[in-house]
């Protein structure tokens, strides 16, 4: 619907093109009458002006208000006399909603504008809506493939979505990825309503059949209301429960150039030659199974007919829960079974000094002995003797310094003894050999933790690398598929193609050749009239004489049969012209006394003759020629149909020998794949746990570490040299 200025529709108008609403928009304050829109700034794009977003029919600009609200501004490019209609009744459905009764905030504000756009002195509507922010589904399991809990999430707020829409009765009509963007919260968002039913349109038909890897090969225009949307809900909900059941779906049925998730068209007209089918219907989770299954079950249903998606959560949420296995128990002391004879058994506090390693404080010297007294009493005589034999000149002066260097040696060595031997540093030296004992007994396990590790991101590398492997070989074997399907399509079309234009020939041929039929059955009738008739009557003319009679007779003229026109030659002499009668067989004759008149009566004689003959002649075929020919027909037709149906059977043996080839291989390959994954499953439990025990060692083996650390620098604290010099001088 075009509006001009003064707002009257004007119908069948030629709307404006994306570019003609660009150079519009350049001036947003004469091009707009809505006051946001007056006042705001249009998004440009880095050369060429205001950035639009093209689609079939309309052209999509973000224009973002004074007050910093965007809106996404829908410019149409083709006409529609329902516009306004449509979208005021979309409108008015979608604004009554009430937010707090739905799963999420799925809904977009719009306004349609009568007046919506200036372009070229002309008034067109236009459509205003929110912005919505928020990432295309491929995109959001692009970014998300690997985490299965925020797929599962997104599937079941798509669940959500459509039990909203059930409960309210209207549908959208193009459900489909471009089409549900993921907001920053998780929550969906819905968009493009051009294609949506309300109730307002009960009894109307669609104005689009929505995307065509989305939508039943049953769906036609007249499928336009509540239910329309069913089979696309279970084609996008089915999409999402594979993919976060088994991420390498994604990568083995999509395709990234693709306008899909993992079901397109072809698997809906052509399931018994689909992969993405076969690898579905065979997968080893029952409930993915399943619900393939009951989705596979509805590509011969009417769109009326499929039921709500509430059926598929049903059969997801009846999945049953995988199994386990448990941990292995610890013995009664807290240690693993496997760890017995790598740590000593733990020793019991005793009293005093002598409690388990690392448990007791270190406190250095408790009380002084004799020996300790001697050791002292000896340290100072040692090193003073040598002075006082000096004096005493006992010893020489010059072997002072050598007696002084051994007595001070042999003084140092009575106080080691003396601080070695006694009972707090001897107790001491007890722990930190005890401790050194314990972190030595950890090692090996502490090594074989840290093998295990290794082996487990090793386990984990080579699981990955497999799986790509096998993802790369089912996309090749796709691709193969497409390929060979495509050869035998290609291969089957140049067998039929001629016998198709034979066929749609046949009829036109057939006719014609009814035609020859009758044309050549009047010919004999007047070819019989006129070899009835003798010459003879010519006679009748006023000009023709017997004489004549005779010598047209004499010539083998005898019937009007017997020549066919009159050929006139200018002789040359007083523009007189000779006539020659022409035989049937071309043959031209002069008959004597036959000039121009006379020829011209016969030609006229013979003229009326025919004539008088065509008339009386079939008007139709008779039956028997009309059924050999028809039954001639017939015969050729058949005869070209059970050629193109023996090229077509060939082609579609030849489909089903190449698909239950790449299916069976496809099925091997998955297989082989599953066994590798429950193989490396178990081994990683395996050595999950064992890794789990190492653990403990490992903890274990670092606290006894640090109280090493830590002893032995209590030890050289409490019980050096310096402290037991102390200890002799002052008691503690």
């Amino acid at each position: 619907m075009a509006v001009p200025r003064a707002g009257k529709p004007v119908a069948g108008r030629r709307f404006p093109t994306g570019a003609n609403y660009v150079e519009a928009l350049q001036n947003p304050t004469l091009c707009f009458e809505d006051p946001e829109l007056k006042s705001g700034s249009v998004q440009q794009s880095p050369v060429l002006g205001p950035k639009a977003i093209s689609g079939n029919f309309a052209s999509v600009f973000s224009i973002t208000a004074p007050g910093g609200q965007r809106y996404a501004l829908k410019c149409f490019t083709r006409d529609s006399s329902t516009l306004e209609a449509r979208y005021q009744a979309i409108s008015k459905q979608l604004s009554g909603l009430k937010h707090t009764k739905l799963s999420q905030p799925w809904p977009v504000s719009l306004e349609y504008l009568p007046r919506g756009v200036l372009v070229a002195g002309q008034w067109y509507p236009a459509l205003k809506m929110a912005w919505v922010e928020g990432t295309n589904l491929i995109t959001w399991i692009d970014r998300n493939i690997r985490n299965t809990a925020a797929v599962l999430g997104i599937a079941e707020r798509f669940a959500a979505l459509t039990a909203d829409l059930e409960k309210i009765g209207i549908a959208h009509g193009d459900l489909q990825h471009g089409n549900l963007l993921v907001a920053a919260d998780g929550t969906l968002r819905l968009v493009d309503y051009d294609g949506m039913y309300v109730p307002a349109f009960i009894g109307q038909g669609a104005t689009e059949s929505g995307h065509r890897n989305y939508q039943s090969p049953k769906r036609t225009s007249s499928d336009f209301g509540p239910a329309m949307d069913r089979f696309s809900s279970w084609v996008i909900y089915l999409a999402l429960v594979a993919i976060a059941t088994d991420p390498s779906i994604w990568d083995q049925l999509h395709d990234d150039e693709g306008e899909f998730l993992i079901l397109k068209e072809d698997d809906f007209r052509e399931p018994q030659s689909s992969m993405a089918w076969s690898l579905l219907l065979t997968h080893p989770d029952p409930a993915l199974q399943a619900l393939a299954a009951q989705t596979h079950g509805l590509l011969a249903a009417n769109t009326h007919a499929v039921p709500s998606l509430s059926v598929a959560v049903a059969v997801v949420h009846a999945s049953v829960p995988v199994q386990r296995p448990a941990p292995a128990a610890a013995p009664a002391g807290g240690t693993p079974v496997w760890l017995a004879g790598h740590m000593p058994p733990p020793q019991n506090a005793s009293a005093g000094s002598h409690g388990s390693p690392g448990s007791a404080t270190t406190t250095g010297f408790v009380r002084r002995r004799s020996a300790d007294f001697l050791s002292g009493f000896f340290a100072l005589a040692g090193s003073a003797a040598p002075a006082a034999l000096t004096a005493l000149s006992v010893l020489p002066s010059g072997y002072m310094a050598v007696a002084q260097v051994g007595t001070l040696l042999a003084s140092g060595g009575a106080l080691q003894v003396a601080r070695s031997s006694h009972p707090e540093a001897r107790a001491s030296k007890s722990r930190l050999r005890e401790l050194q004992q314990q972190v030595e007994s950890l090692a090996a396990p502490v090594a074989e933790g840290q093998k295990m590790r290794q082996e487990i991101e090793a386990l984990d590398l080579a699981s990955a690398s497999r799986d790509v492997q096998v993802n790369q070989q089912i996309k090749e074997l796709q691709a193969e598929l497409r390929d060979a399907q495509s050869r035998i399509t290609i291969t089957l079309n140049q067998k039929t193609n001629g016998l198709r234009a034979t066929l749609s020939g046949l009829a036109s041929k057939e006719q014609k050749q009814l035609d020859a039929a009758l044309t050549s059955a009047i010919t004999a009738h007047v070819q019989d009239r006129l070899r009835r008739t003798s010459i003879q009557e010519v006679k009748k003319l006023s000009n023709i004489s017997s004489g004549t009679v005779t010598a047209l007779t004499a010539v083998g003229i005898r019937t009007a049969a017997d020549f066919t026109r009159v050929r006139y030659v200018q002789t040359g002499r007083y523009s007189n012209r000779d006539a020659y009668l022409i035989r049937p067989n071309g043959q031209q004759v002069k008959v004597p006394g036959v000039g121009e008149v006379r020829a011209r009566a016969l030609e006229s004689w013979r003229a009326s003759l025919e004539q008088r003959a065509r008339q009386s002649a079939p008007a139709s075929l008779n039956a028997k020629d009309r059924t050999t020919i028809r039954q001639q027909f017939a015969a050729e037709k058949k005869r070209h149909e059970a050629e193109i149906a023996q090229a077509q059977g060939a082609a579609r043996r030849e489909r089903e020998q190449l698909q239950q080839r790449i299916t069976s291989r496809q099925q091997q390959i998955s297989k082989e794949k599953q066994q590798h994954q429950t193989a490396t499953q178990r081994q990683r439990a395996v050595l999950l746990q064992r890794q789990a025990q190492l653990a403990d060692a490992a903890t274990t083996h670092g606290l006894l570490v640090t109280q090493l650390v830590t002893a032995r620098t209590e030890h050289r604290r409490a019980f050096g040299l310096r402290r037991y010099l102390r200890f002799l001088a002052a008691g503690r």
